[in-house]
């Protein structure tokens, strides 16, 4: 893949995120790429596994998501802002995504970016291969350790996700994303600890925690994995999936970057030592 081409769909992207409260014309999204809306819509999906109608549908629900808990807006108001032409048309969308109506998820009170924006960065691998990385929040993970003196940072990956979506299609494989961490936030509730569950990657999620102990985060962690053994029951659909969690600790002055790294590479660990796990950096 061409660097120059993973910039293009970038500039696409961030077309996208300009206009998600507007009616959005492919063809100008296509435009933004500098690419024909048939090559466009190949490469797209080429490099973000999902085509574009499907991550603008997903991005707009988040964010009115996130409306319906954090604002009194009617449901219709929001509706019409992200581009439904009624709230029935909104409601049954917003259903088949988060699985609740926009009414019951707004009494519920729980917001967690499940549909961030994805930013793609790409560097050559040895051999001269070029991989990308579908960056998700990386600078809200990044502020919230800034925003602390220490604290420890929790890689929760779910094992084996593309089987998942390979088995069961990636409808369910969504509702996974979204269930998860609500499962994992329900722990951190019972702990009493208020923090977010955020989504970096295509299965990947952190948790930042501070003014804890280290013996406290190693059993918080067995809860949390401890909370994905009870199947995902989705109608008809059962799933059973496990968690593998890194962990890496930090303090004041701590290089970010490499204390995000080291929590990713503890959960490689994890997985390597064979998965349903925890791990903590060196």
């Amino acid at each position: 893949m061409e660097i120059q081409l993973i910039e293009r769909i970038q500039s696409s992207i961030d077309f996208i995120e300009k206009n998600l409260y507007e009616r959005i014309n492919l063809e100008d999204t296509a435009k933004a790429a500098l690419m024909s809306l048939s090559s466009f819509y190949a490469v797209f999906s080429n490099i973000l596994g999902t085509t574009v109608k499907d991550y603008i549908r997903k991005r707009r629900l988040s964010l009115s998501a996130l409306e319906l808990v954090n604002s009194s807006y009617t449901i219709l108001y929001i509706a019409l802002k992200y581009q439904y032409y009624s709230s029935e048309a909104y409601s049954r969308a917003f259903k088949k995504l988060y699985g609740l109506s926009p009414k019951d998820y707004r009494i519920r009170g729980v917001y967690i970016d499940i549909f961030p924006k994805i930013t793609l960065n790409c560097f050559n691998e040895t051999g001269g291969n070029v991989m990308i990385n579908r960056e998700m929040n990386k600078d809200v993970v990044i502020n919230n350790i800034n925003n602390s003196s220490s604290g420890f940072v929790l890689d929760i990956d779910i094992d084996r996700f593309d089987n998942i979506n390979k088995n069961y299609g990636f409808e369910i494989g969504d509702k996974v994303l979204i269930e998860v961490p609500n499962r994992i936030k329900s722990v951190l509730d019972s702990y009493n600890i208020n923090t977010e569950v955020t989504r970096i990657n295509n299965d990947e999620f952190a948790v930042i925690i501070k003014n804890q102990s280290k013996e406290l985060i190693t059993k918080l962690s067995k809860d949390i994995i401890a909370s994905a053994e009870p199947e995902f029951i989705f109608g008809e659909t059962n799933v059973k999936l496990t968690l593998s969690i890194g962990i890496s600790e930090f303090s004041f002055g701590s290089n970010n970057e490499e204390v995000i790294k080291n929590a990713n590479e503890a959960m490689l660990n994890a997985k390597k030592n064979g998965r349903n796990q925890y791990s903590l950096s060196c």
